[in-house]
Order: structure tokens, then sequence, then C-alpha cells
């Protein structure tokens, strides 16, 4: 039964990511996916995916960030650094204020609303609010609308904010189709990323499979420049993004929201204002782009987010270095804090 439920969610992942590209919508096999998988979790309650496909989706993604890193991109590494620590300081300062207003006028106690608020993954952060005796049902409930709005907002606000002209497009598919297709070089590619994810996740760190993954590959393709990965697999892999955060939602957790309206009308506009600020601020401060800067300011999935990148005409390995950075201060501080206040 599992087998069949499978294949009919990434069968409707791919068909929703497919109606959205041909929508022109933006980040469209991403966004399809999501909202075609969700709806019918809701009304049905089939959509499956092994564990195994968050593996999967998360080595593919750290591979194809790689496969575009070349050695110019490695230098600028150092440089995302400093901007990080900022965008994860206001990140956590703007987060304190959110929690501070659910608590405080919306009737959600304080541990909760500190999680609730967290701008990190939502598999970790509800992990130690459970440690932390918080609300985890509320919070994990709370974070995926977090990930569901921010990851919606993103791609229409940017795609707004900056608009790729014709030459840049055309210069992005050149680039793609000059690559070298060579069967040994995905081949490789692939075994290459696939040890990078595995290393990741017996290392346990936050997005460890996805950055081992992306750091193996930008290695192997700064010394051989023959990493690969085919655009279409690109497509395939939003469509399973979309599709794993799409399961999540159940007819559960609709009916769950008439609790919680004015908590997610606060986190929905709590967190794309952070975005957008945070964002602005970034590219006031760097010299990243306007949709390099909002992408890397982004609360979204690290690998949700870093996949947008290209479709979007952002940098990458900037986006991906950036998001990385926030996955593991906020992971690695923010208990440290809560410890701190709640102690």
């Amino acid at each position: 039964m599992n087998t069949i439920n499978l294949i009919l969610t990434l069968i409707i992942a791919i068909l929703g990511g497919y109606l959205a590209s041909k929508k022109k919508i933006p980040a469209a096999y991403m966004l399809g996916a999501l909202f075609l998988v969700a709806i019918f979790n809701i009304f049905f309650n089939k959509a499956f995916l092994p564990n195994y496909f968050k593996f999967i989706t998360q080595v593919a993604t750290g591979t194809f960030i790689g496969s575009k890193f070349h050695s110019e991109d490695v230098k600028m590494l150092k440089k995302v650094i400093v901007p990080g620590m900022t965008m994860v300081v206001l990140m956590i300062a703007f987060s304190f204020v959110l929690s501070y207003l659910m608590s405080t006028f919306l009737g959600i106690d304080n541990l909760t609303s500190f999680f609730a608020t967290a701008p990190g993954g939502i598999m970790d952060i509800s992990l130690i609010a459970y440690d932390f005796k918080a609300n985890t049902s509320q919070v994990a409930l709370l974070q995926l609308i977090r990930l569901i709005s921010v990851i919606s907002f993103v791609p229409f606000f940017t795609k707004k904010c900056y608009k790729r002209n014709t030459k840049e497009k055309i210069s992005f598919e050149q680039k793609i189709k000059s690559e070298i297709k060579e069967e040994k070089s995905f081949l490789f590619t692939v075994i290459v990323g696939i040890i990078g994810g595995i290393v990741g996740y017996f290392s346990h760190l936050p997005a460890g499979t996805m950055s081992c993954s992306m750091a193996l590959v930008a290695y192997f393709n700064v010394k051989t420049h023959k990493a690969y990965m085919p655009l279409t697999l690109r497509k395939i892999i939003q469509s399973f993004g979309g599709a794993l955060i799409g399961a999540k939602v159940t007819l559960s957790d609709v009916i769950a929201l008439k609790d919680l309206i004015l908590p997610i009308i606060l986190i929905i506009i709590g967190f794309c204002l952070m975005n957008v600020l945070v964002g602005f601020f970034l590219y006031k401060t760097t010299k990243f782009s306007l949709s390099t800067a909002l992408l890397s300011a982004s609360p979204g999935g690290m690998s949700d987010i870093s996949l947008m990148a290209e479709d979007l005409g952002a940098n990458g390995p900037q986006v991906a270095s950036m998001q990385f950075l926030r996955a593991i201060f906020i992971v690695g501080v923010y208990p440290i804090i809560i410890k701190i206040l709640f102690s």
C-alpha cells in the first residue's frame, strides 16, 4: 500500500510542479508540488514519502549546488562570515520580538513562543522544544506555517524586486548547455555527493547531509572542473522538496488552525517582514545582489531556499553559504539563549 501511495505522491508532486511552471509561477516546481501534495493529503491522507527521501533530496540539493562552485566562489566564502553572523543576530533579535508579542498578547506560553518563532529547521527546533518541555504540537504547527509562508512569499517578492533581463537569462541557459555533459562526470559527481551526504548524516551537524554533500562536490569541482548535474534533475529535486513539505500537512493540522489564527497571522506577517528587512539590510551593507540578499535572509528551509537561487537570478553558492550559517548558529545558539533565559 505504501508503494502505491509513494508512486501517487511522486506523480502528484511532479504534476503540481509542471502545472505551476505553465502558469509562470516563481520556483514553480517546488511550490506546485508543495500545494498539490498538501491538498491531496488533506483530502485523502494518502501522501507518503519514506524517510530516505529526505536524505535523497538533501544529497541531491547539496550535490547540485556544489557542482556550481568554482575557485572564485571558494574565495568568496571568507567574505560571507561577517554578513552571516550579522544576519543571524538580526534574525534572533527579530524572533525574540515576535516571541514577546505572541506570549504577551496572544496567550501562548513563553517557552512555546520562543521555539515557535525560531528561524531554524522544523525538525531541529521541534526536537529541542520537546527537550525543554514546550508545547511541541503548537511549535511544530507554527513552524510548518512559517516554512510554507516564507517559501511561498520569497519567490514572488524576489521576482518583483529583481527581474532578470533577457541577457542574464540567456547567459544562464548558455552556461548550462556549455557544461561538459560526460556520463562519467555526472556519475562521479553523484558518487562524491552521496559520500559527502553519508558523512554529513552521521556527523549529526545541523543540515549536515546537504552541507557535506555540497562541500565535497564543490571541492571535487574546484580541483577537476568535472562536476555536472543536469538542469532537468533540479526540477525533479525541487518537486521532491515541495512534496516533503506538502506531505506533512494533514486534515488535523487544518482543523487545529482555528485555535491559532492570531499566532499564525503574526508568524506569517512577522517572518515575511523579517525576510524583507534583513534582506534589504544585507543588500545595502554587502556586495550581494538584491535577489541573493533576499534569499540569504530567508528563514525558510536551507535546501528549499538554496534550490530557488538559480531560478531567481541569485548567486547559489552565496545563498547556500549564508543559509548554512543560519542553520548552524540558530540550532547551536538558540537553545543556549533559552536555557539562560529560563534557568
